[in-house]
């Protein structure tokens, strides 16, 4: 708190007993604009462990490995974060258009039939599930291997004499030595996928607003031609991350069978595969080659910000946004979810503005969020230090898991951040 730098990354776990002191510091520092600490939801990140294949003893010494992946064990886990993320926007154009990415004109996907024949919403939510299946057994079996090349070449052995269970064992984490071992594979895009099924359900089968034919061509030309339809997909569908039962429960339908299919998977270490909604930045660069899509998002502009609504789509409130976020009943992703929140500082400030973080964050974890962090600071500020960098050296931000310099990030990034929503109050 005193010295104010983006090092090192505060977590702080959030248990019934907590004392109250301790959670107003932290919301305080959240206030002050300083995007530390993070808040975690202890029961809840037990949970995961417990998923994962740790003991009760195991998960109530969890630790954060990566950025908010819940580990058992303090040093009887190897979690090897990122084995890789699946393009959300990418699985939507594959349906489109029958496999074919429409960037290259290549079949990327699987040929899931015409989608001018699908007669109904669940027809194009099992195109997509079998779409999104398939890009992470790619992932799997690219990993696989790699992993066997690290237990040859690559065996981190001091890792290995400090992580319990591979001494004993006479193995190193690559060959399976830790007690429990898993790999993480993650999404980018989770929301515009929930919001691009909840469009074409209400705008294409519901109400027959657009014929599906109309769809692929409005989102191949980029709505150029066809902006009153893109106004129509934006406002007339409702969009994830304003407690909407509906959308909500088409979000959580879809990340639970990724998470059902995947976490049985096994890795070629004796592990297994876990899934959680953490993108770092992934949904920049993933948005970057995704063309327009059903949920009225142009083509190249950034996905949402892991399991946080889409960037200005959040519309009812902060305590609207969290139940949503929290509605995916996150214990079972046992990779954990990612979720970035902004405040505007007028709308938190003195002593009643801490009241108001503080009651957003066990709301949150009343409804089993595991994980929240928090920016308080207005685009007046951003852009500001964006324009004259040299004056705004000291701001900070939550990025992902991990804290920086706002002037230190690219321009894309720093787009990113500016364009989440930057809520007033509860």
């Amino acid at each position: 708190d005193d010295l104010q730098t983006t090092q090192p990354v505060m977590a702080l776990r959030v248990c019934d007993t907590t004392p109250h002191e301790l959670i107003d510091f932290g919301c305080k520092m959240i206030q002050e604009g300083q995007a530390n600490p993070g808040f975690f939801n202890d029961e809840t990140a037990m949970k995961m462990a417990l998923g994962k294949g740790g003991t009760l003893e195991d998960a109530r010494d969890w630790t954060i490995v990566g950025c908010i992946q819940a580990g058992p064990g303090g040093g009887g886990t190897d979690g090897s974060p990122d084995a890789g993320y699946v393009n959300m926007g990418k699985m939507v154009e594959f349906v489109l258009h029958n496999g074919i990415d429409p960037r290259t004109g290549k079949l990327m996907g699987l040929r899931t039939g015409n989608p001018r024949e699908f007669t109904n919403i669940e027809q194009f939510k099992d195109a997509l599930k079998k779409q999104i299946i398939h890009a992470y057994d790619q992932i799997r079996i690219g990993y696989n291997l790699m992993q066997s090349i690290h237990m040859n070449r690559y065996p981190v052995i001091f890792a290995s004499m400090v992580t319990a269970g591979c001494v004993e064992s006479g193995k190193s984490v690559q060959q399976g030595g830790a007690r429990v071992s898993t790999c993480g594979m993650y999404v980018t895009g989770a929301a515009n996928l929930a919001d691009c099924i909840a469009a074409v359900e209400k705008c294409v089968f519901e109400d027959g607003d657009v014929t599906m034919d109309e769809l692929i061509a409005a989102c191949d030309a980029n709505f150029e031609g066809y902006e009153r339809l893109r106004q129509l997909l934006l406002n007339k569908p409702e969009k994830y991350g304003n407690d909407s039962p509906h959308v909500d429960g088409i979000y959580r339908e879809m990340m639970h069978y990724v998470a059902d299919e995947v976490q049985n998977w096994p890795d070629a270490r004796g592990g297994h595969y876990a899934f959680g909604i953490d993108s770092q930045t992934m949904n920049i660069p993933h948005g970057e080659v995704t063309g327009a899509l059903p949920d009225g998002r142009l083509a190249g502009e950034a996905f949402c910000d892991a399991s946080s609504p889409m960037m200005g789509r959040d519309i009812c409130g902060p305590t609207a946004t969290v139940k949503s976020v929290a509605a995916i009943d996150q214990p079972d992703l046992q990779e954990g979810a990612l979720f970035n929140l902004r405040f505007d500082p007028k709308g938190v400030q003195g002593e009643g503005g801490r009241r108001i973080i503080e009651g957003v964050i066990r709301t949150f974890f009343q409804h089993g969020g595991e994980h929240i962090q928090i920016n308080v600071v207005d685009n007046k500020t951003l852009l500001a230090a964006q324009e004259n960098p040299e004056h705004y050296r000291g701001l900070m931000v939550r990025v992902a898991g991990y804290m920086a310099y706002f002037t230190e990030l690219d321009r894309s990034a720093q787009d990113a951040i500016i364009a989440r929503t930057a809520h007033l109050s509860a």
